[in-house]
């Protein structure tokens, strides 16, 4: 059979927490969203490896409220599964209400408005399909009793109701993780093979001491065995300075050939720090006594591998986006947008209208952003034109509300100029300002490895014109930012001039220039 050659991650960028799911030859993956909209991306593949995303699962403000939500809170750890003819996605929403669930027919969308499964505790839930026909849903909460420490958790599974997704009949505390000592036993997902319930989760945290474990019992509500090679997956042991860190929360999949897969998150360390947040990877697995095995005889994530299927390469999106309806599923608001602040006059651009909520604010400012993808990359931004105005109109490189750089212009005492802003902390400090006297068009970032080039053109000249400055971004690392999101690259309108900025296109990864 033909292979397909892999490179971790295969989904680069934030997207932690990925869940799969098989129906015939065709995957779909999820990942986690915290405070952005829209939520949940979906992924599709036929081949594990080469990843399209076909859309959103939370498009709608009617499904989703992350208002006045810290970054960090919001969409947790989405499962995705399929039962006759339905696909079907749990998660929780940090801040609003808990626990839901979201069905569609079809998984580009669109999906239904969240039912609240209202005691259904804790986070991180699951639903399994039970050979029997009942339904199950397992999450992590506090233990009841003897926990000894904050993150001393159990795994619970209690039955659904089919009719109204509500739990019926008591919680079971089926597991509390097999790692001693070990926090935030969380990420729970049930299996059936060969007569055992399979019980994966994640300990330890979600950043060095992450790892996977796996129980096992021949009784849906337990007792649960842990594996005797517990964990089943973790880069903990092979220390601070490994280039591949925080591996954990994992789902595993069989493929139609009868192959099994682990989809798992990790980070990516440049000199040492983690800017990109936690990204998807891949890993085989194989059996043995009953239990799964991660890369079998490598015992790690590997950088690059072969799938045991045949390669079936997608046409992927190009890094120039326009504004066109409806919206590219890659773009990303922080929480709900506010839709006044964004017109759509069909011409493939987009009227923002500055707001002065900034991004400090626990509120939607006017903002537009991708995922950063890379450590090496050029993010690209064209207007019309950037009119003389008060307000602060530029891009950003964003990792929380507390730690961001930002490059824009603005006008004060009738003189234009170009600003470069780090926070850190919550502090801005001005790193660089320079005088302009022509209109500008076009802003760009260079990344290089963890140093930053702030660039622009202006309306007259095509050549970029690159400041004498380079911007140090490990402080945009979640090491020192903290937080459960990546870098996101985004352009930002602030201040009292209501006056709008066209926007013609964003550009992501796109070509280095010179």
């Amino acid at each position: 059979m033909a292979a397909t050659h892999y490179q971790n991650p295969v989904i680069q960028g934030f997207s932690p927490d990925p869940s799969v799911c098989v129906v015939g030859d065709d995957f779909y993956l999820v990942n986690s969203t915290f405070s952005y909209f829209p939520g949940i991306p979906i992924f599709h593949s036929r081949d594990m490896v080469h990843w399209l995303q076909i859309g959103n699962v939370l498009s709608r403000s009617s499904q989703v409220n992350l208002t006045g939500n810290n970054i960090a809170a919001g969409i947790f750890a989405p499962t995705i599964r399929y039962h006759q003819g339905t696909f079907y996605v749990i998660c929780t929403n940090i801040g609003h209400e808990g626990n839901f669930v979201v069905s569609a027919q079809d998984p580009a969308g669109p999906w239904s408005d969240p039912v609240f499964i209202t005691e259904a505790d804790g986070i991180d839930p699951s639903l399994f399909f039970a050979p029997d026909g009942r339904i199950y849903y397992t999450g992590t909460h506090d233990r009841a009793t003897g926990a000894a420490y904050p993150g001393d958790n159990d795994i619970y599974l209690a039955e659904l109701d089919p009719a109204t997704w509500q739990i019926k009949g008591p919680k079971h505390p089926v597991w509390h993780g097999a790692l001693r000592g070990s926090a935030w036993a969380e990420g729970p997902h049930l299996y059936y093979r060969h007569g055992y319930y399979y019980l994966m989760i994640a300990e330890g945290g979600t950043y060095h001491h992450h790892a996977i474990t796996i129980a096992r019992s021949k009784n849906i509500t337990g007792p649960y065995t842990g594996n005797p090679d517990n964990p089943i997956l973790t880069h903990r042991h092979l220390g601070q300075d490994y280039p591949v860190a925080n591996v954990g929360h994992g789902d595993l999949v069989a493929s139609p050939n009868g192959s099994w897969y682990l989809v798992c998150l990790a980070s990516r360390k440049v000199a040492g720090r983690v800017n990109l947040g936690r990204e998807t990877f891949i890993a085989n697995v194989s059996w043995a006594d009953d239990w799964p095995v991660i890369n079998p005889g490598v015992g790690r994530l590997s950088t690059t591998g072969t799938i045991d299927l045949p390669p079936a390469p997608v046409q992927q999106p190009t890094a120039t986006i326009v504004f066109d309806q409806p919206l590219d599923p890659r773009l990303l608001f922080l929480r709900n947008p506010v839709p006044a602040n964004y017109q759509y006059p069909g011409d493939h651009t987009v009227r923002l209208t500055p707001t002065t909520v900034d991004l400090t604010a626990p509120a939607s400012p006017t903002f537009i952003g991708v995922r950063q993808r890379s450590m090496t990359m050029l993010f690209r931004v064209e207007f019309s034109t950037l009119p003389a105005t008060a307000n602060q109109v530029g891009i950003t490189v964003f990792q929380t509300d507390q730690y961001y750089i930002k490059f824009f212009v603005t006008t004060e005492a009738g003189q234009s100029s170009l600003k470069v802003i780090q926070a850190a902390g919550g502090e801005e400090t001005t790193i660089s300002s320079w005088p302009v006297h022509t209109a500008i068009r076009t802003l760009c970032f260079r990344q290089n490895g963890q140093t930053l080039s702030c660039g622009y053109r202006n309306t007259t000249d095509p050549t970029y014109h690159w400041l004498d400055i380079a911007v140090d971004t490990r402080s945009l690392s979640t090491e020192i930012a903290g937080g459960f999101t990546g870098c996101v690259n985004a352009v930002f309108a602030v201040g009292p001039d209501k006056t709008p900025i066209v926007l013609r296109s964003l550009s992501t990864d796109a070509p280095a220039v010179n």
